[in-house]
């Protein structure tokens, strides 16, 4: 149980690969990061540890840890890991190390030397490879927007080291694109990291739209190299997504990923792990560097050029329709500059940069996850039938698809579409129902590494696009934005922001932008709450306050802070007195009715039984009873499934999956076998229809984004967390043996 699982990806050895992992630990389990030793063949490894979060007696909850085994090709590997107070870990031989100087920080990697520059974002300079200079050097990031031409270079930037070895550092970059007359514009946000022994070091550069003024038009967004030659140059692109195609010469060569190519391309990956690859290399007869960008065909356009000056890669590519950029939006752009020597095959270079695409990713024993659980929450059951997964599988990986720089991490859906939501335009669910975090939860349950990938694409896509950085409205500042035309043209409210999957990314990362907006969604929701409407029991949809008092538990889950406690036992205090005037949980909807709400008022017990993990209280427990037997008598029809709302003309079968989840809870406060019986009826309605295929009609949509599929782009965040508390408690009382494949024991389930 306590190891850590790479599963065979590359051909090829591995020596000292970088890798990464989080680890959570049980309360009280580990007390000092310095205790976790991790072996190989049952030699200690060097590792490099932080706690990210802790339990309520100081002892760590989750601890990211960095480390660099030798992987086997065309193989798997496991590596043990245990908890040992009586020695540390080895020290590496190879160190990374960050050094203060008049002008920067200076990161030494062994093989690699370079500074970062506390002017100017070029991102690195100075650059030494194996003890020599390397004449070339960078000339920042450029964007054109609108008639600005924004650079990187020459603004005061702050510095932060995050982490400062001895395995991996990295350093935080903040300030200010700058104007032509020397004036700040759009936020510069960027990130270096670099890893002990390493040649190769990855660049962030993201911008952020602070400003007053409105939508803006991204029409270009570079990074140029060049300098001296030593020599002819000699020059190579590589771009593919099954066998990476090589072109080489010696004048320039340029190659472009736009919607075009991705409309007629036919590529089998699960995109949120993988499409192709993309970089340009330039060598003279000094040194070489190649320029990899990450994810380049899922955030389109891309452009890479390559002639005797050096590398221009277009992060936003000239060629195309210019970007929608609306206020409080941003975007960030991974790069890998890899350095080398002058005679390094091309097809070594292909593999480091097809390395950076698809990293080796260690993953830890489920059972692992149920006996340190930080959820506190029972998502890892020990019995599942086999044929669920197959299901889950399917509502995760169907999911709508779009592809383009500001769109990918989300998806179309095409009931909001239809519904007319978005005025004509494609509506995009912006992750709703938490997709970040229901794919965290499945990726523990399961160790598939695509659902990892789903998780880290959409908290990315969070960060960049829907979570709002900046607005003059304090109801929309710092909050999520709600399934909208274009990501961000929607308002803020509170049954449309969630936090757990934010904090997730933070720890599964240790990206502290994360954390911030994590806390920030929760600044928000409490502005809105402030609203006297909010307070007035009765006088909003249930979920607005079901939805916040699940955000702020997990709040208060992840971060330990007693506001955030604090506040929830105010929501709860409020639902108490809105069930005694009403006996029911009503709220308005036309403006002479007050229904019932299944999915509403199912999703909001499941938030009060979130809120009983760190509150045992008997008013609360005796209230989601109440409720569930309420929606019973009211809310099921003559077929004993769950309709849609209490009126007559909304009273369509609606097996909703939060009211699984509920009866789940109630039959645990009651023992009342009788609610799961109800509860297994409504997943029988629910299973009955085949989730929604993802399809693979291809087409463009009016902002440029390449879109595939059809359905519901939220379908999977829906359903999973309720069917999987449900399926736990049902499935161990034999109540789900009839919705399993034949001869059971086989597989993993």
């Amino acid at each position: 149980m306590n190891t850590l699982l790479f599963e065979k990806i590359s051909q090829f050895d591995r020596a000292a690969e970088p890798v990464t992992v989080s680890i959570p630990f049980g309360r009280g389990r580990l007390t000092d990061p310095a205790h976790l030793h991790i072996a190989d063949d049952g030699a200690d490894l060097p590792t490099q540890a932080r706690a990210l979060a802790h339990w309520d007696d100081g002892s760590v909850k989750w601890l990211l840890v960095h480390l660099q085994p030798d992987l086997p090709g065309n193989a798997a590997e496991r590596l043990a890991f245990r908890i040992d107070a009586s020695t540390s870990p080895p020290k590496p031989v190879q160190k990374v190390t960050v050094t203060p100087t008049d002008a920067g920080l200076r990161v030494e990697t062994g093989p690699l030397a370079f500074t970062v520059s506390r002017t100017g974002f070029r991102p690195v300079e100075d650059i030494v490879l194996d003890g020599r200079p390397v004449a070339q050097h960078f000339f920042g990031f450029t964007l054109v927007c609108g008639d600005e031409r924004l650079i990187s270079l020459d603004s005061p930037l702050q510095l932060t080291v995050e982490e400062a070895g001895p395995l991996r550092a990295v350093i935080l970059v903040s300030g200010q694109h700058r104007r032509a007359d020397g004036s700040g514009f759009l936020d510069l946000r960027g990130r270096i990291t670099a890893y002990a022994g390493k040649p190769y070091i990855e660049i962030e550069h993201g911008f952020i739209h602070a400003e007053d003024a409105g939508d803006l038009a991204m029409r270009e967004i570079t990074l140029v190299m060049g300098g001296e030659v030593v020599g002819d140059p000699r020059l190579a692109l590589g771009e593919g997504y099954y066998r990476t195609r090589i072109q080489q010469g010696e004048e320039r060569l340029s190659n472009v990923i736009d919607a075009e190519t991705l409309l007629y391309q036919s590529n089998e990956h699960f995109t949120d792990s993988y499409y192709g690859d993309f970089w340009a290399d330039w060598r003279d007869d000094s040194a070489g560097v190649t320029l990899s960008i990450y994810q380049a065909h899922q955030n389109f356009p891309k452009r890479l050029t390559v002639d005797r000056d050096g590398i221009a890669a277009f992060l936003y590519s000239e060629d195309h329709p210019p970007a929608r950029i609306i206020q409080g939006m941003g975007k960030t752009h991974r790069l890998q500059l890899h350095f080398h020597a002058a005679d390094t095959p091309l097809d070594e270079l292909s593999v480091r940069s097809l390395q950076f695409q698809l990293p080796d990713h260690p993953a830890l024993d489920p059972a692992w996850y149920r006996e340190n659980n930080p959820w506190l929450e029972t998502f890892f059951p020990e019995k599942l039938p086999g044929k669920l997964i197959t299901y889950l599988n399917k509502l995760h990986d169907n999911q709508p698809k779009a592809l383009g720089m500001m769109h990918f991490g989300d998806a179309p859906d095409v009931h909001y579409t239809a519904q007319g939501r978005g005025n004509g335009e494609i509506v995009y669910v912006n992750n709703e129902y938490d997709r970040p975090h229901a794919c965290t939860l499945y990726y523990a349950l399961t160790g598939q590494r695509r659902v990892l990938d789903s998780a880290l694409v959409s908290a990315r896509h969070w960060l960049d696009v829907d979570f709002c950085h900046r607005h003059d409205d304090p109801l929309i500042h710092g909050g999520l934005r709600i399934h909208t035309a274009y990501h961000a043209t929607g308002g803020v409210i509170p049954s449309h922001e969630w936090t757990e999957g934010l904090l997730d990314y933070y720890f599964l990362t240790g990206r502290t932008e994360a954390l911030d907006a994590a806390n920030s969604i929760g600044e928000n929701i409490l502005r809105h709450l402030a609203r006297p409407e909010m307070q007035q029991p009765g006088a909003t949809s249930v979920r607005e306050n079901g939805w916040a008092l699940r955000a702020l538990v997990g709040l208060y889950l992840g971060t330990g802070e007693g506001r955030w406690k604090d506040e929830a036992d105010h929501i709860v205090g409020m639902f108490l007195d809105w069930f005694s005037r009403f006996n029911a949980l009503l709220a308005p909807y036309t403006s002479h009715s007050m229904p019932r709400v299944p999915f509403m008022v199912t999703l909001t017990i499941n938030s009060f039984a979130r809120y009983l993990l760190v509150e045992d209280d008997e008013r609360v427990k005796k209230l989601m009873v109440s409720v569930m037997d309420d929606l019973l008598e009211h809310c099921l029809g003559p077929d004993g499934i769950f309709y849609y709302k209490e009126l007559p003309s909304l009273r369509r079968t609606a097996p909703t999956p939060h009211a699984l989840e509920a009866l789940a809870h109630v039959y645990r406060i009651t023992a009342d076998e009788r609610y799961l019986q109800i509860a297994t009826r409504q997943f029988a309605a629910l299973v009955d229809s085949p989730p929604e295929g993802a399809g693979n009609v291809k087409r463009i949509d009016a902002s440029g984004a390449v879109l595939e599929g059809e359905g519901g782009g939220r379908v999977f965040a829906d359903k999973y967390t309720s069917i999987l508390i449900f399926a736990g408690e049902a499935a161990a009382r034999g109540m789900l043996d009839w919705y399993e494949y034949p001869f059971a024991g086989i597989g993993n389930w």
